[in-house]
């Protein structure tokens, strides 16, 4: 009997030490299935803004045209807006999205400032999409029509900023870019910008900044990933923390069998 009391104290006493340790991974393992977690609502977050991407263009496609003079261009109704504008295109001022690739072939997204006719801002026109294959070569630009002219277009959010590589733009045009940064496409064009940019409505899709991005359905694939490797991060120490606790102390044998 007193035998058995010493071995239950002792391993009580083995339990106890294990605890401390146990701590510290219980910590990490939270911090790490917190880390997965927030990837998770990060692609559901990326999910979100495309479907509303998708569904304003959608709408604006079907929408009557405004005049871009009649909007309110400080508030967001701006936004996803079929507009008619009129004016001069920089052409000398291209503005080059790099990192822009289309079944599998490396290239470039085309932004143009457009000088409108009744306004004192410049408004970055997209203007698709062009190959640019060999690095060596000058980046490619766009021909374009002289003169005030006519679009009818829907008005967008810039793509945001991606991963930068190398050196900032160094003002030499075409101006190439990793991200639609209107502040620093401003101070190399030396004209005040709109804070938004417009896509062609005649353009095919083909063409559009939404044929080349990940579909929301593929986003919320993701986040189904990250929030399962959490959930199993976390059933994993369960029941290794569990056995751990039951466990006897090395030679002793197992107390809960016979």
């Amino acid at each position: 009997m007193d035998g058995k009391r010493a071995m239950r104290t002792e391993n009580a006493l083995n339990r106890s030490r294990r605890r401390p340790a146990l701590l510290v991974f219980a910590v990490l393992t939270l911090l790490c299935a917190a880390g997965l977690a927030r990837m998770g609502w990060w692609q559901l977050d990326r999910a979100t803004a495309k479907q509303l991407l998708l569904d304003g263009v959608d709408k604006a496609a079907a929408a009557p045209l405004v005049s871009l003079s009649d909007l309110d261009l400080s508030g967001v109704e701006a936004r996803f807006r079929a507009v008619a504008v009129e004016g001069e295109f920089l052409s000398d001022r291209q503005v080059l999205l790099d990192n822009q690739t289309r079944a599998g072939k490396p290239g470039v997204r085309v932004y143009v400032p457009l000088r409108l006719a009744d306004s004192p801002r410049s408004l970055l026109i997209d203007r698709g999409w062009l190959a640019w294959p060999d690095r060596a070569l000058p980046p490619p630009t766009i021909t374009l029509p002289a003169g005030r002219q006519p679009l009818e277009g829907v008005l967008l959010d810039p793509p945001g900023a991606g991963l930068r590589l190398g050196e900032a733009p160094t003002g030499e045009w075409p101006l190439l870019v990793t991200g639609i940064d209107l502040d620093e496409i401003e101070r190399h064009l030396g004209e005040p910008l709109l804070d938004l940019v417009l896509e062609d409505r005649a353009a095919p899709r083909a063409q559009t900044v939404r044929a080349q991005m990940l579909p929301p359905e593929r986003h919320r694939g993701y986040a189904l990933q990250w929030f399962g490797l959490s959930l199993t991060l976390l059933i994993i120490y369960g029941v290794l923390a569990w056995r751990s606790l039951r466990a006897p102390p090395a030679g002793q044998p197992d107390s809960t069998h016979p």
